[in-house]
């Protein structure tokens, strides 16, 4: 037993220069590993001696690279101003510890050569030559597909707009004409031909409704939309819309809740953009929801901030759908729902809040109704008038 204490103690020098031999074949392997894979990567790694020289090197290399070779100094596979350069940041990566720089093949041509170096113990460097070309080309790609997208957009808009102006002079006849007859200018009109001059000049409304929707949605997306911006009251703007709804929540048999107009709210912004914002939210809250359902429109003076809210009772929109709408031509809802619109009211609505640096929320459960709010920055501070005589 104390034969093999000893033993266990002392293994001998047999035994010592064995495990030394078999470390250093582990470390020569390990290396040899690490070198084959520095070899698959993309670019050049080399490493460089305290004067400057390349030690190793290793790599998949590109087209054109640069002929290094060991024992040569880095510069001298490059032209002279490339190689002054180098110099440079070589000495640079000595002090601070690491340098990059980009250096093109001619002078005037846009730099496609990336060099990283990192200072190593003794003054020697580590570095790495990378071809940028292949992420140039790609970065030059996607901005000419950028630059096409746009430009598709930009005249998808300007069609948008000229077809838009263009139906207008003709449905404005169509529906003047109507009105005449509805009006019996030129005679009595039967009674069933009088509702289908009513059922015209209806259909005339809200197709003109649809197409000032395209007309302005397309001026936005062209960044051709002009606020006139002016300081009014805004319950004007809301006691006209309040009027111009009425009627159609009447139609729809639901009920209707308006805002408390007592407190005067004086803002600048543009006023027809405030009432079409409102016309188009109430307008969508009748439309989804059934008779005997109630919408209700508020208005209310935060600060310097005047909040809008349409609220319905309506079928609501599932949480999937919630991220799609205010998107131009993006509707939710049943069949029924969405052939009553083109999916233009609420993205224009948006479009308008944030043309006025405001914020649209909107939040819905589905089958208990939908609430959009409206904050916009627009409240005029110490602007005293008169009373405004809604009756």
């Amino acid at each position: 037993m104390s034969a093999i204490r000893r033993a266990i103690r002392d293994p001998g020098p047999v035994s010592a220069e064995a495990d030394a031999r078999r470390l250093s074949q582990e470390g020569r392997q390990g290396a040899d590993d690490a070198g084959n894979l520095c070899d698959q990567l993309p670019g050049l790694l080399f490493c460089l001696d305290a004067e400057g020289r390349v030690d190793r090197i290793w790599g998949a290399g590109f087209a054109d690279a640069p002929d290094l070779r060991p024992g040569h100094p880095l510069t001298s596979g490059f032209a002279q101003p490339q190689a002054i350069a180098l110099e440079a940041a070589c000495d640079l990566a000595r002090r601070k510890g690491v340098a990059s720089l980009c250096l093109s093949s001619d002078p005037g041509n846009a730099p496609w050569l990336q060099c990283d170096l990192a200072a190593l113990p003794g003054k020697g460097l580590a570095g790495r030559l990378s071809d940028l070309r292949p992420g140039l080309e790609r970065e030059q790609a996607l901005v000419k597909a950028l630059q096409d997208a746009e430009a598709r957009s930009a005249g998808k808009s300007r069609f948008l707009a000229n077809l838009s102006h263009e139906l207008r002079t003709p449905l404005n006849a169509i529906m003047g004409f109507a009105d005449t007859m509805r009006q019996g200018v030129l005679g009595p009109l039967p009674d069933r031909y009088r509702g289908y001059a009513d059922l015209i000049h209806e259909s005339g409304e809200l197709l003109l409704e649809l197409i000032s929707d395209v007309l302005d949605m397309a001026r936005v997306e062209a960044e051709r939309f002009d606020l006139n911006l002016e300081v009014f009251d805004v319950r004007e703007a809301a006691s006209a819309v309040i009027r111009l709804v009425r009627g159609q929540v009447e139609r729809a048999g639901l009920e209707f809740v308006a805002p408390d107009l007592r407190e005067r709210i004086e803002v600048r912004a543009d006023r027809r953009a405030l009432k079409q914002m409102s016309l188009n939210l109430i307008s969508n809250a009748i439309k989804a929801t059934p008779p005997g359902g109630r919408v209700a429109f508020g208005l209310a003076r935060e600060g310097e901030d005047l909040v809008l809210v349409v609220e319905d009772t309506g079928c609501g929109v599932a949480e999937a759908d919630l991220a799609r709408l205010g998107r131009p031509f993006e509707q939710a809802g049943s069949p029924d729902q969405k052939a009553a619109g083109a999916g233009l009211g609420l993205s224009l609505v948006k479009a308008l809040c944030d043309l006025h640096g405001g914020e649209m929320t909107l939040s819905s459960r589905e089958g208990q109704g939908t609430r959009v709010s409206l904050r916009l920055p627009i409240v005029v501070r110490d602007q005293v008038q008169p009373e405004l005589d809604l009756t």
